[in-house]
């Protein structure tokens, strides 16, 4: 059971992995224009003024989305310093979303999600609630076509919060990978007295409060 949790882990991580790399490899192409541009040279031509700019502004940016990228895996990496702790749903979500977005930029798919502002903070496992998040999103993105919507809403309900991911598009014949049962899911989750069940193109997640 404990290799679920751990394959979600090396999923984040090598994604993270490769979004940095692509980030890096932006801005040393840009440094290399600069360094072009000024080699050999006491001063900068007006004309080439323009190029330099530019390539400093997309340096700033894409060092700015690296920050950003690092920041939610740092809070993601935490996530696992306890088995309980309090925690805004909000945060959770946006940041599985954040970190997923090469995955399922890769497969053309559009993650979209909204919350409720009112969510009180609740007191679970905010790991295991983002691993069975991931599962839902990755048990449709291994059977989408390309230029389809995978929805997430969250919402209080009762005395639990409950996410709600949707798949809006068709399916393809074969999945690309094996994708892990429910039952499977619902042996970890329940760890944390978590509920999750599933329908062809709805996967509701059920926290209690």
């Amino acid at each position: 059971m404990i290799e679920k949790p751990i394959a979600f882990i090396g999923k984040i991580i090598s994604d993270f992995t490769h979004e940095i790399n692509n980030h890096l490899a932006l801005i040393k192409e840009s440094a290399g224009l600069i360094s072009d541009i000024c080699k050999g040279k006491k001063s900068i031509d007006k004309k080439e003024m323009p190029y330099v700019i530019e390539s400093l502004q997309a340096i700033e940016n894409q060092i700015h989305k690296s920050v950003s990228f690092i920041n939610y895996l740092n809070r993601f990496a935490h996530r696992m310093d306890n088995l309980q702790a309090s925690f805004n749903l909000n945060s959770v979500i946006e940041e599985l979303c954040e970190l997923l977005k090469r995955y399922s930029n890769s497969k053309k798919i559009s993650i979209q999600y909204t919350v409720a502002s009112d969510l009180p903070d609740i007191n679970n496992s905010p790991f295991i609630v983002q691993f069975a998040i991931f599962y839902a999103i990755d048990s449709f993105l291994k059977r989408s076509k390309p230029d389809t919507v995978v929805s997430i809403k969250a919402r209080a309900e009762d005395n639990s919060l409950k996410i709600i991911v949707k798949y809006e598009g068709d399916f393809v014949e074969k999945p690309s990978q094996q994708i892990w049962t429910v039952a499977t899911i619902q042996e970890v989750v329940a760890i944390t007295d978590i509920k999750i069940s599933a329908t062809d193109k709805v996967i509701i997640i059920e926290i209690p409060a």
